[in-house]
């Protein structure tokens, strides 16, 4: 087999098969790994063990009234069994309409964080702060679906026979090979799809929203009213948050103050009350929070407290 590591490697994915939790490519790499000891076999009782069990695994899935058996005495038949077994596992769920079950990899990204990943059909993610990705084992072998909680920008990879789907709560966004960044956070009202390159579809479970959202244009949703608007945007603003530069356009004090602790990893305690025309028009571009900060009291007249990681506002004096 090799290293220790490639053991150790190797007897993970046999935990994980024995549990249900392989990826479709996990299962084809333990099979692959079987087939290589035809004439070699390890001598290590931990992979005897394993394999022993997940052949029992399937066994059993597939014989369930036989309680106590004695599988295989040798890793040799155990390979064997556990790839003729597992041709065969999938075989009846095929043709009885069964699929396997659909296990979810799941991405977070805390405060103050941010992350870029790489899809295995080549889409290059970049996560915002306080966002989560999840992504089904099924991934990309009749379609790219993938669910997002937070902001994310994307730069999907072509592919005409294989759709991209996302779901931002009952929004989905579907699309080709385009770049585009998606703002859905629970807290917020409104989910915002705004289009960098290309043109993406969007729908909800009733309706199409949008057949066709392009370049520097926003659809903006609110799940709660079920209303949608579509409108001009600068899409290379709204994704600018990936050079720490932030735009806000009639934003309020509220949605600013959410926008500064996801990004500053910071909690903000809001006091006093404002009016409803209380909106500004500003720009962050890699400040420091104490500059940040600074700036909203000039525009907006509030004042201010900050104690390590925590910030009281006094919106009072907003005008």
């Amino acid at each position: 087999m090799g290293t220790s590591s490639d053991k150790a490697a190797i007897l993970a994915l046999l935990k994980k098969y024995r549990s249900g939790e392989c990826t479709p490519e996990e299962v084809i790499r333990i099979q692959e790994w079987f087939h290589s000891f035809e004439n070699e076999l390890p001598d290590d009782p931990a992979f005897t063990a394993a394999a022993n069990e997940a052949a029992g695994n399937v066994m059993r899935k597939l014989f369930p009234e036989v309680k106590r058996i004695s599988y295989v005495p040798l890793l040799r038949v155990a390979a064997v069994l556990v790839v003729a077994l597992t041709g065969l596992l999938f075989f009846f769920r095929h043709f009885k309409g069964t699929p396997p079950p659909v296990t979810y990899a799941e991405i977070n990204v805390g405060k103050g964080k941010r992350k870029k990943i790489t899809l295995p059909d080549g889409t290059v993610v970049t996560m915002n702060a306080l966002s989560a990705l999840k992504i089904p084992s099924n991934f990309g072998k009749e379609k790219r679906e993938l669910f997002l909680i937070g902001e994310g920008v994307f730069d999907v990879k072509s592919d005409e026979s294989k759709p991209f789907i996302i779901h931002t709560g009952k929004l989905r966004t579907v699309v080709l090979g385009t770049s585009f960044d998606i703002k859905a956070y629970p807290e917020e009202k409104a989910i915002q799809v705004a289009v960098l390159t290309g043109k993406v579809r969007v729908e909800n479970d009733h309706e199409v929203l949008a057949a066709s959202v392009t370049h520097n244009q926003m659809l903006t949703y609110n799940e709660q009213k079920n209303e949608h608007q579509l409108k001009v945007a600068n899409a290379a603003e709204i994704a600018d948050w990936q050079t720490n530069r932030f735009y806000f356009q009639q934003a309020t004090i509220a949605e600013i103050a959410a926008v500064l602790e996801r990004q500053y990893n910071i909690t903000i305690t809001l006091s006093g009350s404002t009016k409803r025309t209380c909106r500004y028009t500003l720009q962050l571009k890699n400040e420091p929070i104490e500059n940040a900060m600074h700036l909203l009291s000039q525009l907006s007249g509030i004042t201010y407290h900050i104690n390590n990681h925590e910030i009281k506002i006094n919106t009072t004096s907003c005008e």
